[in-house]
């Protein structure tokens, strides 16, 4: 596809050429803000997004009013694609971007989204660069939070965690009065340098503040919000097993799984934390069967006393029951037949000569 811009009698317009002009199915009509990738579509998602820019540039007409909407709604393609770590549909919305006939504070927005591009395809330095040049301009307060949370990730992507450590607190100084996703970003990055240097029991303490927070992006319907979410309780899953309580860490990651096609480092977490789980020792009872199947031997003596004790006790029972008589009946007077004795009144017996 090639995009051109033309300028003839004043106006404005964008063309999407494609190698066949009679087919018209590359244009598909997607609504605004909606273009979404699940875990089952993950492979179709970025062209998906592709043709909505395709499909975007084919309705794009002369107006000041379309060329605003074209801009909003690839922007809009482009931040789902930068949140969704689609490199490509982000540079190609981007790149768009900067081609329209829009304010430079507009471009400005395309300019992080380029930076934030070659951030993620390893060229750190040019990325660094392209953000001291955005950071130059008169940027709002959210769009200069977000691009200084990106200077520090290229610092701390490149192994230079104590050179991203200033950027990451102006970051959570400047955002925490405009967005609360990049303020619980760079309060992230911070807990995860303190344990990167050996303080993982304050650094599960902050994660563990922050989850508390973060409860409320977890219902947003942005998926930048949502995967902060997940970041936030992945690291703090992380940290829970550093400190030994990987049980608990395991509940924290079951959360996050419909997100690890997007964020494969889930499913590594996931893993990590099963193979730190205690492993319970099971009792294992061996039973042979010839021997419980074999008549037991016996044993005289033992069988001899056996006897013995149980008739001394049937006896016992029987003399019991048994020595007991009623006394007959009687009519009339009710008189007893037992007499006191006394021994000083009985003659005394003859003693022996």
């Amino acid at each position: 596809m090639a995009v051109f811009l033309d300028t003839q009698n004043g106006s404005s317009s964008i063309i999407a050429a494609q190698p066949n002009p009679d087919n018209n199915s590359l244009f598909i009509t997607l609504p605004s803000g909606q273009i979404w990738m699940s875990g089952s579509d993950a492979s179709s998602g970025q062209a998906r997004r592709q043709q909505a820019i395709y499909a975007l540039l084919a309705r794009a007409r002369y107006s000041r009013e379309e060329i605003e909407s074209l801009y909003s709604s690839l922007a809009r393609i482009a931040a789902q694609a930068h949140a969704l770590r689609d490199v490509e549909a982000a540079d190609l919305a981007s790149q768009i971007m900067l081609a329209l006939p829009v304010s430079s504070r507009a471009k400005n927005v395309a300019r992080y989204y380029q930076a934030c591009c070659i951030k993620r395809k390893g060229d750190f330095e040019a990325a660094r660069q392209r953000l001291d040049q955005l950071l130059e301009h008169d940027l709002d307060p959210l769009l200069r939070s977000r691009a200084l949370l990106t200077k520090g990730a290229t610092h701390f992507d490149a192994g230079e965690i104590d050179r991203a450590l200033p950027f990451y607190i102006e970051t959570g100084q400047i955002a925490r009065d405009c967005e609360l996703a990049t303020l619980v970003k760079s309060l992230r990055q911070i807990a995860v340098i303190k344990a990167m240097h050996g303080d993982h029991h304050e650094a599960a303490a902050d994660l563990e503040s922050l989850a508390s927070i973060v409860s409320r992006l977890s219902g947003s319907r942005s998926i930048h919000d949502r995967l902060t979410y997940c970041e936030v309780l992945n690291s703090y899953a992380v940290e829970l097993g550093e400190i030994g309580r990987a049980e608990q860490a395991l509940n924290v990651a079951s959360r996050i799984t419909p997100f690890a096609a997007i964020h494969p480092e889930f499913n590594v977490t996931i893993a990590e934390l099963r193979s730190k789980l205690p492993t319970r020792k099971r009792s294992v009872v061996v039973i042979h069967r010839t021997e419980s199947l074999a008549e037991p031997r016996a044993n005289p003596n033992r069988t001899n006393h056996r006897i013995a004790t149980l008739a001394c006790m049937i006896g016992g029972a029987e003399r019991r029951f048994t020595s007991y008589r009623a006394p007959p009946a009687t009519r009339g007077r009710f008189t007893t037949t037992i007499t006191a004795r006394n021994p000083a009144r009985e003659p005394a017996k003859p003693r022996a000569p």
